[in-house]
């Protein structure tokens, strides 16, 4: 990790150099994310998830997602008819500046909190994807936003490089790794101050923005009639989704 240093003039350089990604010339009607998270200490019994969304602009979307401890179900599947998606709002916040700030938390009455305004861009990150255009506008958002901490190297837990602003807040630090070209979240972490130091709570790996014409899968037309059941034996199992990556995957490592 490199010497921070203020974020402002390095946010504004690259949202004036900025290059699109590969995944902007890709069309479709679903905004596409793929992303592991690892919760410490664990969430609702999940150490580790992982989650394939789609969303669409008309509030339409599917999700596949799955857990380690994996629990009763292995792998959940979500999906919502237009209209149905509440937890986004009406209006793509990366389309209009004042929508971002507002959904982000900088519009708030009283001085916005830069951690909690980094884990709302995170939180974003996790329903939209994007383009170009869009994360210009976010960079320039963020560095209006003081104070923010500037790394200019730093590489995530795939073994990415990027570059990343940090910041901190009573006990709490946010993290926020971009690429260093196209301005992509590639991860988000958030930490907690204790007795022995930062220890990370939360850490979001971002696999894929991207877009699609439709979902990877759709429910069955018709209701299936239940199957009977089938004695529970306990066995320790781990499931992960393996999907086809996109032709604007980013290679991990």
């Amino acid at each position: 990790m490199a010497y921070p240093q203020p974020a402002r003039a390095p946010l504004l350089a690259l949202a004036a150099r900025l290059r699109a990604s590969a995944c902007d010339t890709v069309a479709g009607r679903y905004d596409l994310v793929h992303y592991r998270q690892w919760n410490n200490p664990a969430r609702f019994g999940a150490a580790v998830r992982e989650v394939v969304r789609w969303r669409g602009d008309d509030r339409s979307g599917g999700q596949l997602a799955t857990q380690h401890p994996t629990g009763v179900v292995p792998v959940t599947h979500d999906w919502w008819q237009p209209g149905d998606l509440y937890s986004v709002g009406l209006v793509d916040p990366f389309t209009r500046t004042d929508v971002l700030r507002e959904d982000i938390g900088i519009n708030e009455p009283s001085p916005a909190d830069p951690t909690e305004v980094l884990a709302n861009l995170a939180h974003l990150s996790t329903w939209y994807s994007p383009r170009r255009d869009g994360r210009a506008a976010t960079l320039t958002v963020l560095a209006d936003l003081i104070p923010l901490t500037y790394y200019s190297r730093l590489v995530d837990r795939s073994g990415r490089p990027g570059i990343a602003v940090a910041a901190t807040s009573g006990d709490r630090r946010a993290l926020l790794v971009l690429h260093p070209d196209t301005g992509e979240v590639l991860a988000y972490e958030s930490a907690h101050l204790g007795p022995f130091g930062w220890r990370v709570q939360t850490y979001r790996l971002y696999l894929a923005h991207s877009h699609a014409t439709r979902r990877w899968w759709e429910p069955p037309a018709r209701p299936r009639p239940a199957p009977l059941p089938r004695p529970l034996y306990p066995r320790p199992q781990q499931h992960w989704l393996l999907t086809t990556p996109p032709p604007c995957h980013t290679t991990t490592t």
